[in-house]
């Protein structure tokens, strides 16, 4: 296990981890392999971080504490991020959706917390831990290579893997679904990272070293290096669909059709390989696409926004984010490919721009290529909109604010009525 772990860790090149451990198998596995191989994999500072979610009494609180003793006895940086349980329990949606983004914030945090800028230099350095232990240093007190990415390093392994293809087939997926659980994913652009004296920190990675590796190869690893680990209880509660598949779908599919776990990782690393491909292909064509211009926001001057009338532009609010497409020039790329069906590619191509919009949302059968771009359309807190010769792709901190740029005249109570 340990050679072609090495190799690939060393490919991406990560110098800086945190390591997210709950306790368990899988990531106490995860913890233990890093310490022991970081001279091997070039790793010049690590952390371990836990998630208490709040949503267990008593063994969620031994959870953290075995983490803890862990870290300590490995002379490990140690932090702790404390979740409101209830807040999890009564929002809206899947609570194993929702503690899963919370978990990943909590995370992200702690990353964000832990990295300081000098504000006289360019060198990246580390706040103490928690717990008052200075990380790895050099001799000014700084980290060996100061704009490294940073990894939060999570144990997701080929089980995890299976069961996410498994939930997808079952439910219908796309190419972006067939690639299940991406080994890496920036989740944190530089621009979006605290910044001090003009210099930029570098982006935050999530990494899953383990997707190959099964519970099996893990439960060996951990009896031969001696490991213990806590078992959370809720992960046997087959009321939680993922449960479900771990403990009785995939078993019984393994016992009636030997292999199907490693079948359902390799469909999932040939499907991402596919999906690079086609994302280039998609980066080629619809880039051309692509206008420089301000987007239309309250109090602006721009062409774009002059488009409004001027009675609405009170009620525009600005996007976080856009794209602006030069509508004639999507058009003729369109009239090029009519024979095709482009419309989930450039679906997928607003994706990776970070413009996530359902199934189907551009699909036109009479349109070119059978891409329908909306007039004015909205989804949750995305809108689309053509002004003259633009077509603006934008993404607000609210779905309200997305329904005003659609529509200046939509009422707030007619908002409310429509969701």
């Amino acid at each position: 296990m340990s050679l072609n772990l090495v190799e690939n860790i060393r490919h991406h090149g990560f110098k800086r981890l945190l390591l997210a451990v709950s306790g368990g198998l899988d990531s106490i596995c995860l913890a233990h392999y890093f310490i022991e191989n970081s001279v091997a994999l070039g790793i010049e500072w690590l952390g371990i971080a836990h998630v208490h979610h709040g949503l267990r009494e008593g063994t969620a609180d031994r959870d953290a504490k075995f983490v803890e003793e862990f870290a300590n006895s490995h002379d490990v940086p140690f932090f702790l991020k404390k979740l409101d349980g209830e807040a999890l329990k009564s929002a809206d949606g899947s609570l194993e959706e929702n503690a899963r983004d919370a978990r990943y914030k909590a995370l992200t945090e702690i990353v964000k917390s832990i990295v300081t800028l000098e504000p006289t230099g360019d060198r990246v350095h580390y706040a103490l831990d928690p717990i008052g232990v200075l990380p790895l240093q050099d001799d000014e007190g700084c980290a060996p290579i100061p704009h490294s990415p940073i990894a939060i390093v999570t144990a997701h392994h080929a089980g995890d893997q299976a069961e996410t293809m498994y939930m997808r087939l079952k439910r219908g997926t796309t190419l972006a679904g067939l690639r299940g659980i991406q080994e890496t994913r920036k989740i944190l652009d530089k621009k979006e990272m605290p910044a001090q004296g003009g210099h930029d920190i570098p982006c935050i990675h999530i990494y899953r070293p383990f997707l190959n590796v099964t519970r099996k190869e893990l439960l060996t690893y951990a009896r031969e290096n001696g490991l213990s680990w806590c078992e959370d209880e809720s992960n046997a509660d087959v009321k939680f669909a993922r449960n479900k598949i771990r403990h009785e779908f995939l078993p019984n599919l393994e016992q009636d059709c030997p292999g199907t776990i490693q079948q359902l990782c390799k469909i999932a690393g040939l499907a991402d390989r596919a999906y690079t491909k086609v994302m280039a292909k998609c980066e080629n064509v619809f880039a051309t696409c692509l206008n420089e211009m301000e987007v239309p926001a309250q109090g602006g001057h721009d062409k774009a926004h002059s488009a409004l009338p001027q009675d609405d532009t009170s009620l525009v609010s600005r996007p976080s984010s856009f794209v602006s497409l030069d509508k004639k020039k999507l058009n003729k790329i369109l009239r090029e490919y009519a024979d095709a069906d482009l419309s989930e590619m450039f679906r997928l191509w607003l994706t990776e721009k970070g413009f996530r919009f359902p199934i189907g949302f551009f699909y036109g059968p009479k349109e070119p290529a059978h891409v329908k771009i909306p007039v004015r359309a909205v989804y949750r807190r995305r809108s689309v909109v053509k002004i003259a010769h633009t077509v603006w792709i934008c993404e607000f901190k609210d779905a309200l604010s997305a329904a005003k740029f659609v529509s200046c005249e939509k009422k707030e109570k007619d908002y409310n009525e429509s969701t």
